[in-house]
């Protein structure tokens, strides 16, 4: 389910569920770093496939690009923008 495709941008997983309030403050985030630098989302609610819930339930929100985890759990936006060089 990609929301943003941006030819040559960086490949970003972001794993969530519904009713994560923090998975929401980090969408929120990546929308506004979606403004100023382009990439490739990937949104993946950890529900569909037991192994991916099992690997990330505790962690969520999880942001990884370009196969690299860069950031989970309570996420400041100042680090995350740091993640995509903006």
């Amino acid at each position: 389910m990609s929301d943003y495709q941006a030819a040559g941008g960086p490949q970003v997983k972001f794993y969530t569920k519904a009713g994560c309030h923090l998975c929401e403050d980090a969408r929120d985030m990546l929308d506004d770093i979606a403004a100023l630098t382009p990439f490739d989302l990937t949104e993946i609610d950890i529900r569909s496939d037991l192994a991916i819930f099992e690997l990330y339930r505790y962690r969520i929100p999880v942001i990884i690009v370009d196969e690299t985890i860069v950031i989970e759990g309570r996420i400041e936006y100042e680090d995350l923008a740091k993640a995509f060089h903006v």
